[in-house]
């Protein structure tokens, strides 16, 4: 028996290791040529809602809101309640059910809104936080840094779930599902008004 695994096949297996233990929150299943994504709705909603907290304190905080400026403070809170929005019209097009296939038009487009909102958060706000200098107010800069990292993470597991092509991976030291919303509960409650 030859020990001696190649490079690209180590790097198959932890990529196969990784995304299997990254998204929990959907399953992919094929059927001659139809593909059906189901999501886990409260993966979904507790993601985006952990993303609301995060992005809603995070503008609160001055060094951050000055950095991005009263303008895009102004559309960064636009955002956030069209992402309340996306999140409200996921849960009415999920109803009482605990996954729900994203091939629903309704749930498909609830969700590429969620998706859509998302990612102007990752531009106007953890873009921000991230290229701050660590110089200013160093603990509430760090503690911003660390939770946008744990938004980041969340971005990328949300956009993960239907499309299972390209794995996005977050700035910085990938966190579990998890973790992640663990450390955005503890930055809201540190920072949070």
């Amino acid at each position: 028996m030859n020990l001696m695994l190649s490079r690209r096949c180590v790097l198959r297996m932890g990529a196969a290791t990784l995304m299997g233990g990254m998204l929990p929150g959907c399953t992919l299943t094929r059927a001659g040529k139809v593909t059906t994504i189901t999501l886990n709705v409260a993966e979904v909603t507790d993601y985006g809602n952990a993303l609301v907290s995060f992005a809603n304190t995070a503008i609160s905080l001055s060094c951050v809101a000055a950095a991005m400026g009263p303008a895009n403070v102004a559309l960064a809170n636009t955002v956030i309640a069209a992402l309340k929005e996306a999140l409200d019209a996921f849960r009415t097009a999920a109803g009482s059910s605990t996954s729900v296939s994203y091939d629903n038009t309704s749930v498909r487009t609830a969700f590429d809104s969620i998706v859509a909102d998302i990612e102007q958060i990752n531009t106007l706000v953890i873009a921000v936080i991230t290229g701050m200098a660590s110089d200013l107010s160093s603990t509430v800069v760090s503690e911003a840094k660390t939770a946008a990292n744990a938004a980041s993470t969340l971005i990328s597991l949300l956009k993960a779930m239907v499309d299972m092509t390209t794995r996005r991976l977050a700035v910085g030291t990938t966190l579990s599902a998890q973790a992640a919303i663990g450390r955005i509960t503890v930055f809201v409650a540190t920072h949070g008004a």
